[in-house]
């Protein structure tokens, strides 16, 4: 896995839910599904169904919208409680892999795992408090909160999960309670075999644009923008040399900038973001840059920034377009869980 830069008992079963003895190749326990589902709910829509790769390293969960976006989704082993993955041992495995480096692969219907994640209202948070950080709303009311409470928000029961998987021809198994001492739901979601999907390839080598800001920048943005618009265009533009008049030498000029332009029936928009650590955190970019992108197809992010903390804004010279969306940190200061989302050039 890469790093970053009612009751359904049984409603879903596929035959045998269990192999002779309970041998199981993926057996992992979760203490509180919110992050999970914060994931889930930031992908949902673009698909009715997704793969879900298990590895040593984690669980990657593939969806793509149209031919034309590739969100990926990943939690990492260490997020949960318990992690065992033992892959079945093939006939004609390749003996040049390193052994941390297999996978299993399966198809699941994406609305399903969602409604099962959230059968207990577990749209976010787990029994703790957290500090509330800058931009979140209601900041200074104060009238309210006292002036340490202000900084705090209370959150939901946590609902923990159990998942497990006995292999091909098996159904995933998912056990989710609120407490040790209330009632269980028990899911089996029938599982397919994983079809190939697209493979949306951004060259890091060749990157022209990278661009860290706050979700909230972005999200605010792009909500701006009406479903008449067809094609958004992203312009930026990098510090440019200029000979000062009478000083015969040529200095740098910081009037670099990153652009969101939109038309629409209404009429059109123009969002300027000036290279500005107040707005954009890091600012790179190599040239003149001016691409256009199907806002039906960018605006599928809309729902990734509303539960991320920061976006990073990366293009290739082919045009792709990677937003990877920063998840706020366990208290470790750990980062388990992350989402990116592969964008191709839109034709006008």
């Amino acid at each position: 896995m890469p790093a970053a830069d009612e009751d359904f008992t049984d409603s879903q079963s596929q035959g045998n839910t269990q192999k002779e003895g309970g041998e199981v190749i993926l057996s992992a326990s979760l203490p509180d599904v919110a992050p999970f589902v914060a994931l889930m709910k930031a992908i949902s829509g673009l698909s009715n169904t997704a793969s879900l790769i298990f590895s040593k390293a984690g669980i990657q969960i593939e969806v793509e919208y149209k031919r034309a976006l590739q969100a990926t989704a990943y939690l990492a082993s260490s997020l949960f409680d318990e992690w065992f993955f033992e892959p079945p041992t093939l006939d004609n495995e390749d003996d040049t892999m390193e052994p941390g480096s297999y996978t299993t692969e399966i198809e699941i219907n994406l609305g399903i795992l969602n409604e099962v994640l959230s059968i207990y209202g577990s749209s976010g948070g787990g029994s703790s408090w957290r500090k509330k950080g800058r931009g979140d709303d209601n900041e200074d009311d104060e009238d309210i909160r006292g002036p340490l409470d202000r900084f705090m928000i209370p959150r939901k029961a946590a609902t923990s999960m159990r998942m497990s998987y006995a292999g091909e021809g098996y159904p995933l198994r998912l056990s989710l309670a609120e407490s040790a001492e209330g009632p269980t739901t028990v899911c089996q979601i029938h599982t397919l075999v994983s079809e190939r999907r697209m493979e949306l390839t951004f060259d890091d080598e060749d990157k022209i644009v990278k661009i860290i800001m706050k979700s909230t920048w972005l999200r605010d943005a792009l909500s701006e923008i009406d479903s008449s618009c067809d094609y958004i265009t992203i312009i930026c533009n990098p510090p440019q040399k200029v000979t000062r008049a009478g000083k015969g030498r040529e200095e740098a000029v910081d009037d670099s900038f990153f652009r969101i332009e939109a038309r629409m029936q209404r009429g059109s928009v123009e969002m300027d973001y000036p290279n500005d650590r107040e707005v954009l955190e890091f600012f790179e970019c190599g040239g003149p840059v001016k691409f256009n992108y199907s806002f039906d197809v960018i605006q599928r992010a809309v729902r990734a920034l509303s539960v991320s903390v920061k976006v990073s804004i990366r293009i290739d010279g082919d045009g792709v377009m990677s937003l990877q969306f920063l998840m706020p940190t366990e208290s470790s200061g750990e980062r388990k869980t992350w989402m990116e989302f592969r964008v191709i050039l839109g034709e006008r």
